[in-house]
C-alpha cells in the first residue's frame, strides 16, 4: 500500500470512524473481536452536530442475540453507555446519545480551522492509498453513424469519472470502444461502392451520414441481392481485402469527423480502441479459449457456456466469422493481461447488463480476471425519454446530440439577453455582469453545462425527461444556479480589494466565529469522503449532491452575517476562499467550465 502524502486532506469519516470506534472498545473491551462496520450519516440541517451513526443499534441487536449486558435495556442505554467514556483525541469535541439510539458527534473546533487552514496553504491533495490502472470505456459510438442522444450519458459519466479517478491519483485509461468492424460494414461499403464507384478519385460529399446510414440499410432490408453481397463484404473486411478496407476507411473517417466535434464542444477526452484494434488477435484469443478447455461446438458455432446463464458466450459464429463477444474477450484480455490493468469500468445502459456479466465471467474462467486482485465493473444507467413538449412526433434515439447542444447554446444566450437588462441594475454584479460582446461564447458554455449537470444529478439507474426548461431555470438544483452561487462568491472576494490571495492566506488564518460558519466549514471537509464514495459507488450524482449542499450554505450564510466591513471579514474572506477553491475543482471534476461573470 502506498503511504499517504505529506500535507494531504483527510478524510473526516476516517478520524471520526477511528475515534468512535475506541469508544466503543473502552465501553465494551469484550467485544473487541467482533467486526463491526461503524456507518456514518451526515447531518446537514443542525448545526450542533456533524454526523450520526446507528453503531449502538448494531452492537445492542448483537448483545441479545448473545445473552450480553443484561443490564442494558434498549439501543438508547448503549448509546448512553459509549458516549458517557472520557475520552480525548484531536478530532471529536462531544458524543451525545439521542432517544432513537444514534450517537450524534460535534467536532472539534480547533481540528476543523486547523484543517480549513491546511487546505488554504496546502490546496486540494487527495490522500490515495493505492494506486491503480484503470480502464473507463465509455461513449462507444458507431461508425456510420452521427452520435444521437442515447450516446450522451455514457459520454458525459465516463468524462466525469476520468477526472474524479485522475484526481485521486489514479492511472487512467480513456477507452472509446467505438463500433467500426461490425457487419453494418458490410452494407456501407456495398452502399458506398453503388453509389460512388469512383469514390478513390472523387471523394463524395456526404453531409449527413445518418441518412447515407438509412439508405443503405433500406436496400440491406429490402434488396436479398443487396444482402448476400453485403454479408460477403463484410468476410472481405475482415480478410483485408484492400477495397474493402479503402472504402471503410473513408466511412471511418466521416464519421470521426462528425463525433469528434462532439467531443470538442463537450471537453471530453478519450483515445480510440475500436472493434478493429483487436481484429488481428481474434484468431488467437478463441485458440487459448480453446486450449483452456472451456469452448463447445453448438449447431456449427463455438460458445462458452456460463453458470447461471442461458445465453452462452459466442466466440465463433457459425458461419465461421467473429462476433462482438470474441472482440470484449480480446478487449478483456489485452487490459488485464497486457495492459496490467486493476481495475475495468464500462458504461453503457442497463439493458446491456447480462452481456457485460458474461464476458466478466468469461474472462474468470480464462484466468485473465482475478478477483479481488483485479476487478470488472459494469456501470449502467437508465436511458434519457424524451420531453413530448420538446419532442413531439420525433423518435428519442434519432435526435442528433450536435443539434441537442446548438439550442442548449441558444437557449442559454436568450437567458442571458433577458438577465442583461436585469443584472445592469443590481449594484452588487454591476462589474461581474457578462457584456454583449460575451454572449455568444459564454451561452455556449452555460448550454453545455445545463445538459452536464442535468444528467449527472440524475440517479444513473433511473431513466430522466430531457427537459431544456428545467436544466436552465435559475433555481433549485440546476447549472445555472450552481454558477450563480460561484459568481456570488467571486464577486465578493474581489470587492475585499485583496490583490493576492496567495499572500493574504500567508499572513492570516481561518477562525471560526458563527456558528453557521463553522457549519459550512464542516461541509468543505467532506470533500475527500464524497469523492471516495463516487469512486467506490459509481455514483457521480452524489457529487452533484454536494455541489449542491455546498451552494445552499453560502446562500445561508448571506442570511446569517456579513462578510464585507465587518470585524470578522479577514476570516470570513478565507472561508470564501476555500469555497472557490472546492467549487472551482469540482465544477471541473463534473466537466463544468465554470464562468466568471453572469
Amino acid at each position: 500500500m502506498d503511504q499517504i502524502a505529506v500535507n494531504t486532506m483527510k478524510s473526516l469519516e476516517q478520524l471520526i470512524k477511528l475515534a468512535i470506534n475506541k469508544r466503543v472498545q473502552a465501553a465494551f473491551p469484550n467485544l473487541q473481536q467482533n467486526n463491526f462496520e461503524i456507518s456514518l450519516q451526515a447531518i446537514s440541517n443542525d448545526l450542533n452536530y456533524e454526523y450520526k451513526t446507528s453503531i449502538a443499534i448494531k452492537i445492542f441487536n448483537q448483545f441479545k442475540k448473545q445473552n450480553l449486558y443484561l443490564d442494558l435495556k434498549s439501543e438508547v442505554d448503549v448509546a448512553q453507555k459509549i458516549a458517557s467514556i472520557e475520552f480525548q483525541d484531536k478530532v471529536i469535541y462531544k458524543v451525545e446519545a439521542n432517544d432513537k439510539g444514534f450517537l450524534t458527534i460535534q467536532l472539534k473546533d480547533k481540528f476543523i480551522e486547523d484543517e480549513i487552514n491546511s487546505l488554504l496553504i496546502n490546496g486540494l491533495k487527495f490522500p490515495i492509498k493505492k494506486k491503480q490502472k484503470i480502464v473507463v470505456d465509455f461513449s462507444s459510438p458507431r461508425i456510420g453513424k452521427e452520435m444521437h442522444i442515447s450516446h450522451l450519458r455514457s459520454t458525459i459519466l465516463g468524462e466525469s469519472l476520468c477526472r474524479i479517478l485522475e484526481f485521486q491519483g489514479q492511472e487512467v485509461i480513456r477507452v472509446n470502444h467505438i463500433g467500426d468492424w461490425g457487419n453494418q460494414f458490410g452494407m456501407l461499403i456495398n452502399h458506398l461502392l453503388e453509389e460512388y464507384p469512383n469514390y478513390q478519385i472523387n471523394s463524395p460529399v456526404i453531409t449527413e451520414l445518418n441518412e447515407f446510414y438509412r439508405a443503405a440499410k433500406k436496400k440491406f432490408d429490402q434488396n436479398e441481392e443487396f444482402k448476400i453481397k453485403s454479408q460477403q463484404y463484410v468476410k472481405q473486411l475482415q480478410a483485408l481485402d484492400p477495397v474493402c478496407i479503402d472504402a471503410w476507411k473513408m466511412i471511418s473517417e466521416l464519421s470521426k469527423q462528425e463525433y469528434n466535434k462532439i467531443y470538442q464542444r463537450l471537453n471530453v477526452k478519450i483515445t480510440e480502441f475500436g472493434e478493429s484494434y483487436y481484429n488481428s488477435i481474434l484468431p488467437e484469443i478463441v485458440q487459448q479459449c480453446e486450449s483452456k478447455g472451456i469452448v463447445e461446438l453448438d449447431q456449427g458455432a463455438r460458445i462458452i457456456r456460463v453458470n447461471g446463464y442461458k445465453v452462452p458466450i459466442m466466440i465463433v459464429k457459425s458461419n465461421g466469422g467473429y462476433n462482438y463477444d470474441t472482440t470484449y474477450m480480446a478487449a478483456a484480455k489485452i487490459r488485464l493481461i497486457d495492459w496490467k490493468c486493476d481495475r475495468l469500468i464500462y458504461l453503457n445502459d442497463i439493458g446491456q447488463l447480462n452481456h457485460y456479466m458474461l464476458i466478466f465471467e468469461g474472462s474468470k474462467l480464462m484466468g485473465w480476471h482475478q478477483p479481488p486482485v483485479t476487478s470488472m465493473e459494469f456501470m449502467g444507467f437508465g436511458l434519457i425519454i424524451g420531453d413530448p413538449k420538446r419532442f413531439k412526433a420525433i423518435q428519442i434515439d434519432t435526435v442528433k446530440l450536435i443539434d441537442l447542444l446548438d439550442e442548449a447554446k441558444q437557449r442559454a444566450l436568450k437567458q442571458i439577453q433577458q438577465r442583461f437588462q436585469q443584472n445592469q441594475q443590481v449594484k452588487e454584479f454591476i462589474n461581474f455582469v457578462l457584456s454583449p460582446e460575451e454572449f455568444d461564447f459564454k451561452a455556449g458554455k452555460m448550454g453545455i453545462a445545463a445538459i452536464k449537470y442535468y444528467c449527472l444529478k440524475q440517479n444513473r439507474i433511473s431513466n430522466y425527461n430531457f427537459d431544456f426548461d428545467k436544466m436552465l431555470d435559475l433555481k433549485g438544483n440546476t447549472a445555472m444556479y450552481l454558477m450563480y452561487s460561484y459568481v456570488r462568491i467571486l464577486s465578493i472576494i474581489r470587492k475585499s480589494g485583496i490583490q493576492d490571495f496567495q499572500v493574504f492566506k500567508l499572513e492570516n488564518k481561518f477562525k471560526i466565529t458563527h456558528l453557521h460558519e463553522r457549519h459550512l466549514a464542516v461541509q468543505l471537509l467532506r470533500f475527500v469522503d464524497v469523492l471516495q464514495s463516487v469512486t467506490d459507488q459509481l455514483t457521480i450524482n452524489w457529487l452533484c449532491d454536494y455541489i449542491y449542499i455546498i451552494c445552499v450554505k453560502i446562500g445561508e450564510a448571506y442570511n446569517q452575517y456579513h462578510i464585507l466591513n465587518n470585524e470578522h471579514t479577514q476570516t470570513r474572506l478565507l472561508l470564501c476562499e476555500v469555497i472557490r477553491i472546492i467549487l472551482q475543482q469540482s465544477f471541473y471534476l463534473i466537466g463544468i467550465e465554470p464562468i466568471e461573470k453572469i
